[in-house]
């Protein structure tokens, strides 16, 4: 439930930040699929960070990681998150292209014109999928700093033994 009312209060914020004003929505078009994607590339870089320590780590510490039910949560947390970073990407990428579209079917409120109306839509899904983006990343690397403080922390205590 509460995810839900992140998600619409999310989508109103979204709303009302979009534009129709091309030079507006062009700045975003051009610059968030690179941050996003290079974004990506670093997650999967720390990612792999982790994968290497871990399969370098002795016996006894691997054995931990894998028996670690912390751990076996932050892997398929990590799994959702990447996944749900490629989904944002792939819309941030084909938004564009979308909303280049003329579309045979056209929506109209009250006196708004249907090209404005396409627009704002299109400029809130962007934003909206740049903040989920965004609040993914953030998550992400709070997530891969806490392991690597657990990872050394068992690390330690493994070559202790």
């Amino acid at each position: 439930m509460k995810t839900t009312l992140y998600i619409c209060a999310l989508l109103v914020l979204s709303a009302f930040l979009s534009s129709t004003d091309s030079s507006s929505y062009e700045i975003l078009e051009k610059s968030l699929p690179p941050v996003i994607g290079a974004c990506l590339g670093g997650v999967l870089a720390c990612t792999s960070i982790v994968i290497s320590v871990l399969s370098n780590a002795s016996k006894k510490t691997k054995s931990i990681a894998k028996n670690s039910e912390s751990f076996g949560r932050f892997v398929s947390g990590l799994e959702f998150d990447v996944k749900v970073l490629v989904v944002c990407l792939a819309c941030v990428v084909f938004l564009p292209y979308l909303r280049s579209i003329d579309y045979p079917v056209s929506v109209s409120i009250s006196t708004l014109d249907p090209s404005y109306i396409k627009h704002k839509l299109f400029s809130a899904a962007e934003i909206f999928f740049a903040s989920i983006a965004f609040i993914t990343i953030f998550e992400l690397v709070s997530i891969l700093v806490v392991i690597l403080k657990n990872m050394m922390s068992i690390y330690d205590s493994s070559e202790e033994a």
